[in-house]
């Protein structure tokens, strides 16, 4: 729609409202409709009358076919994703051919930018967006940068949507075609959801038509299209219609029709014919280009041409040949490699010459003139981040065009956004997790609010803002079913009973997301201590494809368990995050052999998560009996000199989503190690920094080293000498580790696993926190043991009269932990990355 088609009777309706008697109507109207969306939005804050006017519908229409008529004469304008450096969230930028990073719009939380896909130009001035790790869908307008996240579904094996607009209603449609689990009475689904609810509200219904049966195979087959292409093939909104691409490998029979369309108006299927052409699932895709439905043809490798078919008529299924490309016309001539090309749209008309726009997998948007037959780019993006796509990963760029269309916001974010729900949200802030997760129970709003990632995150946030370190004691729980938590002050106060000693070696990690691991030497626990959440399961794993020579000299050599506090057996496990998918990972190795004679090993290492199976790997080199160390989805390791070729010290390290390990040097005084040296070496977190620890028993001394900038550079130096229970037995039969820096004041943070104390660097003094020796003792003074009966309660362990000093099990284990409502779903859920299942959650 053109704005010089407006009446002159239309134009004055606009202008009384606004007041603006002083100028004619239609000067008044030109004006404001050559305004960008920006400024119009600031206008609509000067009075009511303003803001009726420049939201109504009419006026949005002419301002989109202002825009529209000005774009086709101005270079092409582009937005593209991408994801932050920590993966929690998805960024959109704008690009444009002078300045290819000249600006941030709006971030995505929540949304991981590797792993989302949106719609490559906009419908009617709305993009959709699809989180493939959480199969949700948003709809936002850039220009206005207004955002809805649509209601979530559940139970579906795999889905895809698409985004129309009904020119009837005036209303926008998010259609999606679902295929649900086997034991469902309707496996295949056609949803709609209208934005702004209409007459069916703010839910997904089914479409009118429903699903033929005859349609049934078509419907599986368009799903398997977009499921199995990796996020190369969207669907299509051309001609008022939404169209599908069939892949003809995922038929029984070859098909005549090449793609399933559905009318947005109507609500009903048809099938479009094939072109004169085989259809091939990597060498085709779908694309509108002046209002039509276009059907890309990629003819590499075989060649340089990229051809561009239109269909003609519906009815009969012509099809014609509308552009010949020859991409060795481009002057960078690096179109022929084996990489993904999309075209994405076309800007401007007859007028001003139409230019087709095509984006690469390398990140380059590139303009073809029909007239002229030339390539040109008028975009390179440089990655934000680091990213995990593939060479086969679909560009994730679209068309940018000015729009002041609405997105309505679903019934839920209207209620978690009005001033009653902030302010719960500010007293749920204060409360602790325990309480909070309780309070789910109130109702189901309730429920809804506090579930949210978008709360989870705000209250870890506002609860771990200080970043000072949380301490809680660990021991068993009531019953022996899991563990017991007891904060610091609590312990030190009121001495647990005996029930509540450990009966088995355990080890913590560090708080990770919000959730610890606390492992023994059969099990492992993913645990929340805020809230008590915890998963269950074995990661002891069997021996597959051992070599013979290994098992015959893991009959004749036992393996020795590291003797410390942080070490449980042979097993070392770690607690990560992976940072794509967001789950806590857990990263076990374990050594079937260890001759340090000989120095021969066999170590195996193993990822697992709480809802997938077990993934084997092979360290690089062998690992020492520390737990590790994690950063920014990465586990870090000390290597063992003492075993395998290499007598230096170097850092393992393992990126939990590429899945790959890397060596890191380190210091040249820690990298040096002879067999007649008693100092130990280790990798810790400190400060959001990779640091390695040597700890010398005769100096006494702990030298750490921190990692920044790609160099190492000293951080610390903790004398030791003189403080009785950090340095008589710990460093000589045990570690004494530096867990945290308080950021108050600078202390460090130190753990034998009996005593806790914070270190000052400036004054060389230590604070004594927990005292596993002073706690003892005044549980004899107030001879708790002599008055326990004879008979235990029920769950209880029995009664151990041995001194827990004298024994390698302690009776409490510290941890650092964070408050959270981190957990994970009771239920497995259906995701394109792969089925998970959840063990045991509690």
């Amino acid at each position: 729609m053109d704005s010089t088609s407006m009446t002159s009777d239309k134009r004055r309706r606009l202008i009384p409202l606004i007041g603006a008697s002083m100028l004619p109507d239609e000067l008044m109207t030109e004006v404001l409709l050559r305004l960008p969306v920006k400024s119009i939005l600031r206008f609509r804050a000067v009075c009511r009358s303003w803001a009726a006017v420049l939201s109504s519908e009419e006026f949005c229409s002419l301002h989109m076919a202002k825009a529209e008529t000005e774009a086709a004469v101005a270079p092409p304008k582009l937005i593209f994703i991408s994801p932050t450096p920590s993966f929690d969230s998805t960024r959109v930028y704008s690009g444009s051919s002078s300045d290819p990073d000249d600006g941030l719009l709006f971030s995505l939380n929540g949304v991981r930018g590797d792993f989302a896909d949106m719609t490559p130009a906009p419908c009617w001035g709305l993009t959709l967006l699809h989180d493939l790790v959480a199969q949700a869908y948003y709809v936002f307008n850039v220009a206005t940068r207004a955002v809805t996240r649509l209601p979530p579904y559940q139970h579906v094996l795999s889905c895809t949507a698409a985004l129309g607009f009904d020119s009837r209603t005036k209303e926008y449609k998010v259609v999606r075609l679902c295929q649900g689990i086997s034991d469902e009475k309707q496996r295949i689904k056609c949803e709609v959801y209208v934005l702004g609810g209409g007459e069916n509200g703010d839910r997904w219904r089914s479409a009118a038509g429903g699903v033929p049966f005859r349609f049934w195979k078509f419907v599986s087959a368009a799903v398997a299209t977009v499921r199995w292409s990796e996020r190369e093939l969207r669907p299509v909104f051309a001609d008022g219609f939404l169209h599908w691409l069939i892949d003809p490998a995922t038929m029984p029979t070859r098909p005549k029709a090449v793609a399933l369309s559905f009318s947005v108006k109507d609500e009903t299927f048809r099938l479009v014919r094939s072109p004169p052409f085989e259809v091939s699932r990597s060498g085709v895709h779908l694309v509108e280009l002046g209002g039509h439905l276009c059907m890309v043809r990629d003819l590499r490798p075989h060649g340089s041409m990229l051809e561009i078919w239109k269909i003609k008529d519906y009815s009969s299924g012509d099809w014609s040949l509308e552009h010949s490309i020859d991409l060795l016309q481009h002057v960078e001539r690096d179109l022929t490699d084996p990489q993904v090309i999309r075209v994405i749209g076309s800007v401007g008309d007859y007028r001003s010459g139409e230019k087709v726009i095509l984006v690469t997998s390398k990140r380059k948007a590139i303009t073809y003139d029909p007239v002229s037959g030339i390539l040109k780019t008028i975009l390179s993006i440089r990655e934000t981040s680091s990213s995990y796509e593939t060479k086969k990963s679909a560009p994730r760029v679209s068309l940018f065009k000015e729009s002041l269309a609405p997105v309505h916001k679903t019934n839920e974010e209207i209620a978690l956004s009005s001033p009653l729900a902030k302010a719960v949200k500010e007293i749920l802030f204060r409360l602790p997790a325990d309480f909070a997760v309780q309070l789910k129970l109130v109702s189901k709003q309730w429920l809804r609010l506090i579930g949210s990632e978008s709360f989870m995150s705000a209250y870890y946030a506002h609860n771990n803002m200080d970043m000072r370190p949380k301490i809680m004691f660990v021991g068993n729980g009531a019953g022996g079913l899991g563990f017991s938590f007891a904060p610091l002050k609590k312990l030190l106060r009121e001495v647990p009973s005996q029930g509540t000693w450990l009966n088995t070696k355990v080890v913590c990690s560090k708080p990770c997301h919000g959730m610890n691991l606390v492992s023994t030497e059969m099990e492992d626990y993913l645990y929340n201590p805020s809230t008590g959440y915890h998963c269950s399961f074995r990661t002891r794993v069997p021996l597959y494809d051992v070599p013979d020579h290994v098992l015959v000299m893991m009959r004749g050599n036992a393996c020795t368990p590291e003797n410390h506090a942080f070490a449980v057996g042979n097993k070392n496990v770690g607690l990560g995050f992976n940072l794509l998918t967001q789950e806590h990972v857990i990263v076990q190795t374990l050594y079937h052999l260890k001759d340090f004679n000989s120095r021969a090993y066999f170590l195996t290492c193993s990822v697992i998560t709480p809802c997938s199976e077990q993934d084997q790997f092979e360290p690089p080199l062998p690992l020492n009996g520390m737990p590790p160390a994690y950063l920014s989805g990465v586990l870090y390791w000390m290597s063992e000199p003492r075993l395998g070729q290499s007598y230096k010290r170097a850092i393992v390290s393992f990126d939990i989503a590429r899945q790959t390990f890397s060596i890191i040097p380190c210091p040249p005084c820690i990298a040096m190690w002879n067999d007649t040296s008693p100092c130990q070496a280790f990798v810790v977190e400190l400060e959001g920094t990779l640091c390695v620890v040597l700890a010398d028993p005769v100096a006494e001394e702990l030298d750490i080293w921190k990692l920044e900038h790609d160099g190492w550079d000293r951080a610390y130096k903790v004398y030791l000498e003189g403080w009785l229970g950090y340095w008589c037995y710990s460093l000589g039969a045990n570690v004494v580790v530096p867990l945290a820096v308080d950021p108050k004041d600078g202390r460090i943070l130190l753990s034998t696993g009996k005593k806790l104390g914070l270190y000052d660097p400036v004054r060389r003094t230590i604070e004594n926190l927990y005292d596993l020796d002073e706690v003892l003792r005044l549980e004899q003074q107030h001879t708790f043991l002599d008055k326990l009966p004879n008979k235990h309660c029920s769950g209880e362990v029995p009664f151990r009269r041995e001194n827990p000093l004298e024994s390698k099990i302690l009776p409490w284990i510290p941890l650092l932990y964070e408050e959270s409502l981190a957990s994970y779903p009771r239920e497995p859920i259906a995701r394109p990355l792969g089925q998970y299942v959840v063990t045991s959650c509690h």
